[in-house]
C-alpha cells in the first residue's frame, strides 16, 4: 500500500509490504542509488546506515507487539531521507508509524509543525517510535511485576509460571537484540548529520541517543530483574523437590528396619524368640513401635526433620 503526504514542499512517501512496481516507481521519483533500490526490494537481515550524494538510507528494528503470537517480535523499518523528502518502506503492520503517518496527514497543525525540513519529519517519526517501545517497556515491567507476585504466594501452576517466565525471557532477549542495533545507526547518523542536515540537526541526535540509552537502561533492569526472579523460583523449586525426597527418604528408613525385623520374626525357625508367647504379637508390636520412637527420637536430634 502507498501512501502519500506532501505539505511545504516536502513530500513523504510510506509504502507498506510494496511490490516491487511500487519500488521501481520510489526510486523513479526520487533519484534513489540502485544499492537503496535493492535494499528495499526485500526485508534486510541487518541494520545499515549509508551515504549518497543526495540522500541517506537507514534500516532499523523495533521491537513492537504481535497480536498474532501475543509477543514481541522486531519488525524492520526502511528509511530513506533527502533533501526534500522522506521514505518509509515496511513489510510488516508497524500501528505507530501508521498513526504517526495518518496524524500528520489528517492534521494540519501537526503537518506545520513536522514538515518544515526533513530533518524535523525525520526526528519526530524517530521519536514516536522511541515512544512505542516505552510502552512496550511499560508492558514486559507489569508481567515481570505479576511474575514477581505469582512466586511468592506459592499457589500458582509451577508449569504454567515456569513457561510464561520462558516466554518473558524470549520477549527481553528479542528486544535487546533488536534497540542494541540502534546504537551504530544513531553514530552514524551523528556523523553525517552536519554534512547533511547542518549542525543544528546535532541537538536532534543527541536527544534520540540520549532515549536509545535510557531504553537500553530500562529494557536491562527488566532483563537483570527477571533474571533474578528465575534464579529465585528455581530456588523454591529445588527447595520443594529437596523436601519431597527427604520426606521420602525418611519413610523408606522408618519402614526398612520395621520390614526387617518382622521378616526375622516371620522365620519359621525352633528358636525363635518371643514367638509362641502368649503375648507374642503385642509384644512384637510394641518393639516395632519402641523402634519407630527410637529412630524419630534420633532424627529430631540430628536436625534431619
Amino acid at each position: 500500500m502507498i501512501s502519500r503526504i506532501e505539505h511545504k514542499g516536502l513530500k513523504w512517501l510510506n509504502l507498506h509490504n510494496p511490490t516491487a512496481e511500487d519500488i521501481v516507481k520510489a526510486s523513479k521519483e526520487f533519484s534513489l542509488h540502485p544499492l537503496v533500490s535493492e535494499g528495499l526490494l526485500r526485508p534486510s537481515l541487518r541494520p545499515r546506515s549509508d551515504s549518497y550524494d543526495s540522500h541517506l538510507y537507514f534500516v532499523l528494528y523495533f521491537p513492537l507487539s504481535d497480536p498474532d503470537r501475543h509477543s514481541l517480535r522486531s519488525k524492520e523499518i526502511d528509511i530513506v531521507v533527502g533533501k526534500n523528502f522522506l521514505l518509509t518502506v515496511h513489510y510488516d503492520t508497524m500501528r505507530p508509524l501508521a498513526d504517526f503517518f495518518d496524524s500528520c496527514d489528517l492534521n494540519l497543525a501537526v503537518r506545520d509543525q513536522h514538515f518544515d525540513n526533513p530533518s524535523a519529519l525525520l526526528y519526530a517519526l524517530w521519536s514516536t517510535l522511541y515512544e512505542s517501545i516505552y510502552k512496550e517497556l511499560e508492558r514486559i515491567q507489569s508481567k515481570v511485576d505479576r511474575i514477581e507476585e505469582r512466586i511468592f504466594i506459592f499457589k500458582d501452576n509451577e508449569k504454567t509460571l515456569i513457561k510464561d517466565i520462558s516466554y518473558l525471557r524470549r520477549d527481553i532477549l528479542d528486544f535487546l537484540r533488536a534497540v542494541r542495533t540502534h546504537e551504530s545507526v544513531l553514530e552514524a547518523l551523528r556523523g553525517l548529520a552536519p554534512e547533511f542536515f547542518g549542525d543544528n540537526f546535532l541537538d536532534s541526535v543527541r536527544k534520540l541517543l540520549s532515549s536509545w540509552r535510557r531504553i537500553m537502561s530500562l529494557s536491562e533492569n527488566n532483563k537483570d530483574a527477571l533474571e533474578t526472579l528465575y534464579e529465585t523460583n528455581n530456588s523454591f523449586l529445588t527447595h520443594r523437590t529437596n523436601e519431597i525426597v527427604k520426606m521420602f527418604t525418611m519413610l523408606a528408613l522408618f519402614t526398612f528396619p520395621l520390614s526387617l525385623i518382622a521378616t526375622v520374626f516371620s522365620i519359621d525357625a525352633a528358636g525363635r524368640p518371643i514367638v509362641g508367647d502368649p503375648n507374642d504379637f503385642w509384644i512384637i508390636v510394641g518393639i516395632l513401635i519402641a523402634v519407630i520412637f527410637l529412630m524419630y527420637g534420633f532424627f529430631k536430634y540430628r536436625h534431619w526433620i
